[in-house]
This record gives structure tokens, C-alpha cells and sequence, in this order.
């Protein structure tokens, strides 16, 4: 790159200074400046001038009054604070050159100003001028550079001039033109960078080697090179400028000009460049660290001390030119001191550079829409990333006006976290632009700044470009997923990225979402059967009920089978809880009941398409659960009977029988039965209900299981019913209504002796219809069964039997009843006359006793104590009875006869009972009710004379 390609800006403010102190007016002035708020001049008188930032000059004569003797390099120390100078007369080709040491300090006081004279041995038998010079910042090491080529190390207590060593380094065939000293951090290594004017060397001077490695086969001339920041050695030569370390050759900076002069302030590097004349004779150049009479390189032009010369700066990080201009007469010496550049010219002019403050330069570069080259400008001025965004987004605008989408998006994605992602997305939501777009969603999700709305986005602009590519490579590179997952598996899905949907959802356990795609979407029933199989009985309950209707749509056996395995285990857990709770060792989580197991009664709103494979569900449930086989009524080893049930697997057992039963009743065949047995074998559903109604173990709702028989003419079921629950009554009429005779005689065979009232009904039943088969035979089998029992009065079966216009029965069928009830009767008649009879005759000899007693005397008779058996004598006692006692025989008992107190007093107990009986109504009201024959109850309770004891009592 030439230097006329690379931009040129005037970053720096150019002041000539005026009013100058008389120091700067001297004809061959040498300047010299490193660091320490001072500039050395010297002119050539043998004069130096320090000159400190107020420009208050200090001079002191350093060369006595030797005619022709000069100052031909000046280097300052500022880590010692120590001026070097080196003196050598002009005039005098064989004159030695002088090297001094000063003590800044005492200069500045202008106090003992005796400086150290640096004493060395000429390195050969010819004298050379003293070309380049260089020390380290303790002065340890003093490197001499000669025009013969000879290189020369002083070593050891410099400042003091004690034990001082000297030896030749480098012997080279052309002048030596710069010389520069690096120290390593730990102060223990010395290299020693040389240049000539044919070639690039560098020495290890810490060591006892002289051996030189040669860099480059190539030199610069005095003053074209120094030390960077990073103890790099930088050559300015014609066509460019090198960059070295100790190991060879780095990059390099092409800037074709003929350069006479090198520095260095901050990163930018000063040139001073003229132009040729073959006329001109070798000129003067000053250096910071050495300045010699210029030798320039062999195939060098030579230019002219008088010429005005080119002052550039150079930018070498932004690859730019931050100042150019002219020096009229030449640039002589060049200062960097007080975060300023001085330019001293060839005419006594002092030209003042002051560098421009970022934001004017970013100024100057907007103006000119050089946004890359303020971006670097800014990055490298240390500016924080929020302003170097808004670089970027100025750029991006910028872009965007020319129509240059994509490279616009590369500035935008640059800002993000510093501008507003909305700006950027607006101007890019054309269908022509989504690709950009993308782009920028995706950065932004890398740097984990994007939104669910974003990651929608993002997603539909990947869907909408068909890009499935890049989409797996956003969904399977993700390492912390800076999106929502939620979002993101909705818009695959509503694109049809269905691969993708669900490998976000599997991976992020979003089951509900998986088991959408894979039921809905897909429809690939069998692969959402096995993923909820894999899930825990919690989830898989919730998603059964969700999805399961339309698995049973499309895979009912294997869904099925899915159901009744949650279902069983859901049953178990309880049992499990509920056991555990009884022993008091329920876990916080059962004894919360945080347990969402799905119920049977949850389930079976899932089969209401599937009637045949709802039934199958309720047999298996059944058959596993409460261990009852699918066709007989057997009670396994561990039955329901003995397992511990919750309230809640009662109501699920209930509601399955109940369930299987209507199912039964309606005609619904289980799938299962089809399979599994043979014509031979096989039930129809009517059958299995009966079945199922029989079972000792069923757990039947029988009011509900009476109304479904009932309700689909399922007389035999009813009958079932009636036959578990024990009425046989209703039994009787259910026979009695179908007319069905065979059943009513196996009742009556069954049940007859426990419960004869049913005779009674089957007597009316068969006077109704004597035309049925071995009506005849029932009717005296009932009569029979009447009579013992009593059941009836023979009047009342009378008017059983012929009271009805529908009656059949002859008096033939009957003949036999009647003639043994008239016999009965008949016989019955005379033993209660006979009864009346003796009744009135004992009344009658009571009454006259009673008489006799109350109107005729008493003789007694007795002679003998009834007590004693012995005579009588007075006093004595004597009783209506007719017994006689004395009286010290019956004590203190004299109201009653002894010998009759137990006959009367079982009288008198028959007496105040039949009382206390004749106020308790309910009890004879209560008999009355249950009493086959009323009116026996009435008499008998009449005989006992119940109104004797009723008392008039007046209102």
C-alpha cells in the first residue's frame, strides 16, 4: 500500500509558536526530548538549553573554547535523569569524540554542573566519527556506533567511571546508523538492536556473546528507526516501514516516501519526509537518542538539508495519515513532550501539535460516512461499548439508505444490548428481507437477549424460508436455550415442523405438547401409547384423559390395555395410602392427598364411541382389580372381600358393575370374548348380565340394577334381583305376572315352609286361572298348605275361590277343603258348647256360695288347729274358709287363712293384672294387627272383663 491510498484526515491542530525564547533562534540547533517534561536544545556555540513546559529556558555552557568542537548528539535518560552528550570537532577529521554524562537535576540548579566523561578506547588505529549512541535507563550499558562499522559495549559502573569494560560487538563493512537498547520486565536481559546502512542486527548483551543475528539484510539511515511501546524495533525506509523483535522481521507498513526522520507519540508514528536533489550535500538530522552526521544506506538518494520537508503522522492501528504538512527549511528536530508534539524548522520556526479529542475525530469521519474507519478508531481510543454501538448503528443506518440490506444487518447485529431490538426488526419485516432478519433473531438469542415474542419470530421467519437447516441448527446447537421452549414448539407445529416440535418437547419434558403432536399432528397413536407409558402415573392420568379418546379412535386394545394399567395402579396407590394411613406411616405426600390418580369414573366418558371396548375395560379392571372372573361369580385367594378399599375405589367398583351390567342389558359384546373362546363356549351378553346379577360378589346397586333390568324387560335379571335380596314375595309376583308356573312351584318348593303367606297369593292366583297346566293339583297343594298353617279363614278362601267372575274353580276341586273345614267347624262347635256349658255351671255354684255366704250364719265345725292338729281351746281364730287355728298359731299374722293366702293371693294377682292390661291399648291393638284371626283377640280380650275397671269420671 502506498501512502497516497491510505486516507489522510488532520486530526491534529497545527500552532506556530511565537515569541520564542532566544535559545530557538540559534543557527544548527540539535534538539532532544525523552519523556520527563524537558527539552534539550543545543546549538552550536556549545550551548545546551533546557526548556520546561512554561518554555523557561536554563542554558549552561557544555563545550569550553575549542574551536570547531560541537554537540553532534544529545540523548536524554529520564529514568536516571542523566543528559548524554557526545562532542567531536567538525574541523578535525583524526579528533576523538567525547562522551559526557550530566546530572539533569544539577543542571536545573546550576550547581556543580561537572559532568562524567565516559572514557573508552577508540576500537581501531583510524578514527571514525561517532555515528549513533545509545545506554540503558540505568546507565549499566553504553553501546557506541561508529562510520567504520565498528560497534562498541561499555560496560560496568558508568555514572561513577569505575570498573568500566569495553568490547567490540560487530565489526561491519558500512556505517553505523542507529543503535537502541531493550530491557525485558526483569531488567536481566539486554538485547541491543543495530541498524546500518546495509543491514538489521541485534545483540544479547546480558550474556558474555558478541555473536550478532543479522534481521534483515537490509539498513536505514540516522534517525529512521526506534523502540516502540512493545519494545519492537521499527525502519522507516523509502518504500515502507518494518517492525522487528529479537526473533526476526514482523509485518509491515507500506508508506512510499523518502523518509530523513523517525519518532514515535503514542501509537501514531512522525515522518519527516523530503524530496530529492542531487545537488545537496550530506545535512544534520537530530534524534531523540542519536544524532550524527546523516549517513545514508548505499542505494539511498540524498537529500537536501535546505529542502522544505514533509511532516506526516501516521496512524499505524488505523491504518490512516492524521496530519501532513510542510516544514519550510526542513524538519531539524522533532519533541513529544507535554502530550504535544514540537516541530523544530530549519528557519528558527517552532510548529505546536495538539491531537483532536475523539469525538472531533469521529466528527470529521461521519462527515465523511467513514464508519469502519471510526468503529476501529473508537474501539481502539478505549471507547465504551455503548457508544461504539451507536457507531454501528449510525453505519447500519447509513447502509440501509444505500439499499445494502445484508451488510446493514452485520452493523446492526453489532449493537445489540445496546439498541433497542424493535428499531432493527421494523426495518427488516419485508417477506425480501426475512433472511436479515433471521440473521439478527439469531444473534440475539446467542446473546441471550431475545423474548418469547423474538423467539416467535425468529421461528416464523425460519418457517416462512423453508430453512429447515438452519432451523435444527438453532433447536440442536442451543447449549443454554435463551428462548422459550413453550413459543418455539408452537410455531414448529403451526408450520409443520413436526421433527422439530417434538424433539423440543422430549427434550424439555413437555409432555402434553409431545402427546398433541404426536396424536393430533402425526396421528401416530401407537408412539404416544409408548411415550405415556414411560411417564409417571400422575402425568400419565392427566394425559390419558385428555388425549384418550382419540387413542381408543384408532388403537382401542392397546389404549385399552394403557387404561386399565393406570387404572389398577391408581387403585393400588390408595390402597396403599389408606394402609398406611391406618398404620399411622403415610408419607406428607399420600397424607396430603396430593395423588392425582385417575378414577374409573374419569375414564369411561373416553369409551363413548367405544361401547364394546368399555365393556372389555370394566371385565379386565374387575377381573384384576377385585379379582372376580370375567364369567363365574368365584372369589380368588385374594378377594375383594379381604382387600382395603378407599371410599373412592368403592364408588369406581360400584360404578363398574353398574356400568357392565347396562352394557350387558343394551347387547354390548366385549372384543376380548370374540377372541378368546369358541362358538361352543361363548355367552351372549343377556347371559353374562344374569351371570354377573347372580354373583355373591358382585357389588351391585340394586336400585339401579332393578331399574335397568326392569327398564329393558329383563324379567330374569329382576327375578335375580329378587332372589339375592330375599323377597320372595316379589319374587312370587314377578312369577305370577309372567305366568310362569314351573317357577311358582319352585318357590313354593324353595320357600314355602319359611314363608307360607305365599300360598296364599299362588290360591288366588290359580282361582284366577284354573285353565293353566296342574292348576288343580297346585290349588289343593295350596288349600293344604292353608289349612296347616291357618292362614286363612275358610270363608276368606271362599271368597278367594269363587268371589271373581274370572274364577274357574268347581266345587269339586274344592270338595275336600270344605268337607274337612265343616267337620272342623262342626267339631269345634260342640267342644265350645260344651265349654259354655261347664263355664255356666261353675258360675252357678260360685254365685250361690256367694249368696250362701252373704246371707246365711257360718257353723264351723273344726275342733282341731289347722296349724298344729291339735284340739282347740280359746282363743281361737276361725276364717270363711272353714279353717280354724289357735291363735298363738298365727302369730302376728291374722288377716288370712295360712293355708289358702297362696290360692287368693294368685287370685288377687290375676285381678290387678288384668287391671294394669286393660289400660295398654297399643298391646291390644298391636295383637289385633298381627293376629291371622281378629276376632279371636277381640273375645279373648273381652273375657277377661276389661271395662270392670273403668272409672266414670266427670267433666
Amino acid at each position: 500500500m502506498s501512502n497516497f491510498q491510505l486516507r489522510q484526515f488532520h486530526f491534529f491542530k497545527r500552532e506556530a509558536l511565537e515569541d520564542l525564547p532566544e535559545a530557538f533562534k540559534q543557527s544548527e540547533l540539535l534538539m532532544a526530548s525523552n519523556g520527563g517534561g524537558l527539552i534539550f536544545i543545543a546549538d552550536a556555540t556549545g550551548s545546551i538549553h533546557i526548556v520546561d513546559r512554561s518554555f523557561i529556558v536554563r542554558s549552561f555552557v557544555a563545550i569550553g573554547d575549542v574551536s570547531g568542537t560541537r554537540i553532534t548528539q544529545m540523548l536524554h535518560i529520564h529514568q536516571t535523569r542523566t543528559l548524554l552528550t557526545v562532542e567531536e570537532n567538525v574541523t578535525a577529521a583524526s579528533s576523538r569524540p567525547v562522551i559526557k554524562l550530566w546530572s539533569v537535576d544539577k543542571l536545573l540548579r546550576q550547581t556543580d554542573v561537572q559532568p562524567v566523561n565516559v572514557k573508552y578506547q577508540q576500537p581501531s588505529s583510524t578514527p571514525y566519527p561517532l555515528t549513533a549512541v545509545a545506554a540503558t535507563p540505568s546507565i549499566s550499558q553504553i553501546a557506541l556506533g561508529f562510520a567504520g562499522g565498528h560497534v562498541l559495549l561499555i560496560r560496568g559502573n558508568i555514572l561513577k567511571s569505575k570498573s568500566t569494560k569495553q568490547r567490540t560487538l560487530h565489526l561491519a563493512p558500512e556505517p553505523v546508523t542507529n543503535l537502541h537498547f531493550v530491557t525485558d520486565e526483569s531488567g536481566l536481559k539486554i538485547t541491543l538492536f543495530a541498524t546500518t546502512t546495509a543491514q538489521t542486527l541485534v545483540f544479547d548483551t546480558s550474556s558474555g556473546k558478541s555473536d550478532a543475528l543479522i534481521l534483515e539484510e537490509r539498513g536505514c539511515g540516522i534517525g529512521c528507526s526506534l523502540i516502540n511501546e512493545i519494545n519492537e524495533l521499527i525502519v522507516a525506509r523509502d518504500e515502507a516501514i518494518y517492525f522487528y523483535n529479537a526473533d526476526g522481521r514482523g509485518p509491515c507498513f507500506a508508506f512510499d516516501a523518502p523518509k530523513v526522520l523517525l519518532r514515535r507519540f503514542k501509537h501514531y508514528l512522525l515522518l519527516a519526509t523530503a524530496a530529492p536533489s542531487s545537488m545537496a550535500p550530506p545535512a544534520l538530522a537530530d534524534t531523540a537518542e542519536s544524532d550524527s552526521p546523516l549517513l545514508q544506506p548505499a542505494d539511498s538518494r540524498v537529500y537536501s538539508y535546505n529542502d522544505a520537508t514533509t511532516f506526516t503522522i501516521l496512524d499505524t492501528k488505523n491504518k490512516l495519515v492524521a496530519y501532513t504538512g510542510v516544514v519550510a527549511g526542513g524538519v531539524r528536530g522533532v519533541a513529544t513532550e507535554w502530550g504535544s508534539v514540537f516541530v523544530l524548522g530549519g528557519h528558527g520556526s517552532l510548529d505546536f501539535f495538539s491531537e483532536k479529542d475523539l469525538l472531533e475525530k469521529l466528527d470529521i469521519l461521519y462527515r465523511q460516512n467513514l464508519y469502519p474507519l471510526a468503529i476501529k478508531m473508537a474501539q481502539n481510543g478505549n471507547y465504551d461499548l455503548g457508544s461504539v454501538a451507536g457507531i454501528y448503528k449510525k453505519y447500519g443506518d447509513w447502509l440501509y439508505s444505500k439499499d445494502d440490506f445484508d451488510t446493514s444487518m452485520s452493523q446492526y447485529m453489532q449493537t445489540i444490548g445496546y439498541v433497542e431490538p424493535s428499531y432493527v426488526i421494523r426495518k427488516y419485516l419485508d417477506a425480501q428481507r426475512l433472511g436479515n432478519l433471521a440473521s439478527y433473531l439469531q444473534e440475539l438469542h446467542t446473546a441471550g437477549m431475545a423474548t418469547s415474542d423474538h423467539t416467535t419470530l425468529l421461528l416464523n421467519c425460519y418457517t416462512k424460508l423453508r430453512d429447515e437447516d438452519r432451523l435444527n441448527q438453532f433447536i440442536h446447537t442451543q447449549e443454554d436455550y435463551q428462548f422459550d421452549v413453550d413459543t418455539a414448539i408452537s410455531v414448529c407445529r403451526q408450520a409443520g415442523f413436526y421433527d422439530q416440535a417434538l424433539y423440543l418437547a422430549d427434550k424439555f419434558s413437555k409432555a402434553g405438547m409431545y402427546l398433541k403432536l404426536k396424536v393430533e399432528d402425526q396421528e401416530d397413536i401407537k408412539a404416544a401409547l409408548e411415550y405415556m407409558r414411560k411417564m409417571a402415573d400422575t402425568d400419565i392420568s392427566t394425559y390419558l384423559a385428555e388425549f384418550g379418546r382419540r387413542c381408543l379412535a384408532s388403537l382401542p386394545r392397546e389404549t385399552t390395555e394403557l387404561l386399565v394399567d393406570v387404572c389398577i395402579k391408581g387403585m393400588d396407590a390408595r390402597a396403599k395410602n389408606l394402609a398406611s394411613e391406618s398404620e399411622g406411616e403415610a408419607s406428607n405426600a399420600l397424607r396430603g392427598g396430593n395423588m392425582h390418580i385417575l378414577s374409573m369414573r374419569r375414564i369411561q366418558h373416553l369409551f363413548a364411541d367405544q361401547p364394546t371396548w368399555l365393556a372389555a375395560f370394566l371385565e379386565r379392571v374387575i377381573s384384576r382389580r377385585w379379582q372376580i372372573g370375567q364369567h363365574d361369580a368365584r372369589q380368588a385367594e385374594d378377594g375383594a372381600q379381604d382387600k382395603l378399599l378407599s371410599e373412592e375405589e368403592e364408588s369406581d367398583m360400584k360404578s363398574a358393575w353398574n356400568t357392565l351390567l347396562e352394557l350387558y342389558l343394551c347387547g354390548v359384546e366385549s372384543p376380548l370374548h370374540e377372541l378368546s373362546q369358541s362358538e361352543a363356549k361363548k355367552q351372549t351378553p343377556k347371559e353374562r348380565a344374569l351371570g354377573l346379577l347372580r354373583s355373591s360378589n358382585s357389588n351391585l346397586d340394586w336400585d339401579r340394577a332393578y331399574i335397568l333390568c326392569a327398564s329393558n324387560g329383563f324379567a330374569e335379571g329382576v327375578a335375580a334381583l329378587y332372589e339375592q335380596n330375599g323377597d320372595v314375595g316379589s319374587l312370587l309376583d314377578l312369577y305370577i305376572e309372567s305366568d310362569d308356573v314351573s317357577s311358582i312351584r319352585r318357590l313354593l318348593n324353595a320357600h314355602g315352609e319359611q314363608h307360607p303367606d305365599l300360598h296364599v297369593k299362588t290360591l288366588h292366583y290359580f282361582a284366577r286361572n284354573p285353565q293353566l297346566a296342574d292348576s288343580e293339583q297346585l290349588l289343593s297343594e295350596c288349600l293344604a298348605t292353608i289349612e296347616k298353617h291357618n292362614l286363612m279363614s275358610p270363608l276368606r278362601v271362599l271368597q278367594a275361590l269363587g268371589g271373581s267372575e274370572r274364577s274357574g274353580v268347581t266345587l269339586g276341586m274344592v270338595r275336600g277343603y270344605i268337607m274337612r273345614q265343616l267337620e272342623a267347624t262342626t267339631a269345634r262347635i260342640s267342644d265350645n258348647e260344651k265349654s259354655v256349658s261347664a263355664y255356666a255351671d261353675e258360675y252357678k255354684l260360685h254365685h250361690s256360695k256367694m249368696e250362701a255366704l252373704r246371707t246365711k250364719p257360718i257353723v264351723f265345725q273344726s275342733t282341731k288347729c289347722t296349724s298344729c292338729m291339735t284340739p282347740l281351746d280359746l282363743p281361737s281364730i276361725h276364717f270363711l274358709c272353714k279353717h280354724s287355728y289357735h291363735q298363738r298359731c298365727l302369730g302376728d299374722v291374722s288377716d288370712s287363712c295360712p293355708r289358702c293366702q297362696m290360692e287368693n293371693q294368685m287370685l288377687e294377682d290375676q285381678r290387678r293384672h288384668q287391671e294394669i292390661n286393660a289400660r295398654k291399648h297399643s298391646v291390644f291393638f298391636d295383637r289385633l294387627h298381627n293376629a291371622n284371626d281378629g276376632f279371636d283377640v277381640v273375645a279373648e280380650w273381652f273375657s277377661k272383663n276389661p271395662f270392670a275397671f273403668t272409672k266414670l269420671v266427670d267433666q
